[in-house]
């Protein structure tokens, strides 16, 4: 009669202590979902959403352009890319990791409104930024002044002007989420809200 032992070979050893302390998965995961996001400002879609274009005239940027006393850039007459105007949004996906998961998204204050789709307002159309952009306005095209002089009307004195974002994801879980994982980390993930 023969008798036959189990002794724990490293193999086993290294997935018993990868799942005890999953951390360097978690860290795994985090870095390819923001390299994911990342992407999509170039792609202008997450996942299979694309992104709906700017708007013919981003009238919000200019009110706050001008506030700032900086001239409007030509990005403000351009359909494409959006979320791209100055680079913050994208460069600010990050992750953490805590205990047995990873969290993906941005601190600024405007990420979730363009994530979610959510309505916001713009700068408060006052004299001083009527005033610069007449000054503005003054020194551009007939069609400029025609899509931007109703703004130096009296009534929109005081005012602030409101618009519903169009939903643009920049974070989450897609099907190339799960397929990269299961590629580089071999593990199942699952979203968490």
């Amino acid at each position: 009669m023969a008798t036959a032992g189990f002794r724990k070979g490293a193999k086993i050893t290294r997935w018993e202590r990868a799942l005890a302390n999953p951390a360097a998965a978690l860290k795994q995961i985090g870095a390819l979902m923001v390299a994911e996001s990342q992407a999509a400002f170039k792609l202008q879609r997450f996942g299979r959403t694309a992104w709906a274009p700017r708007a013919r005239v981003n009238v919000f940027g200019i009110l706050a352009d001008m506030k700032k006393g900086s001239t409007p850039p030509n990005r403000r007459f351009q359909r494409r890319p959006a979320l791209r105007d100055t680079g913050r949004l994208a460069a600010s996906i990050a992750f953490s990791v805590s205990g047995k998961t990873v969290t993906v998204g941005s601190n600024l204050p405007y990420a979730a409104a363009h994530h979610l789709g959510e309505e916001v307002e713009s700068e408060e159309i006052t004299e001083e930024i009527q005033t610069k952009l007449w000054e503005w306005l003054k020194g551009e095209s007939a069609q400029r002044r025609r899509q931007l002089g109703w703004l130096l009307n009296q009534k929109f004195r005081g005012t602030r002007l409101t618009m519903q974002l169009p939903k643009r994801p920049i974070v989450g879980i897609t099907k190339q989420t799960i397929d990269d994982v299961r590629e580089a980390v071999g593990v199942e993930i699952f979203e968490v809200r």
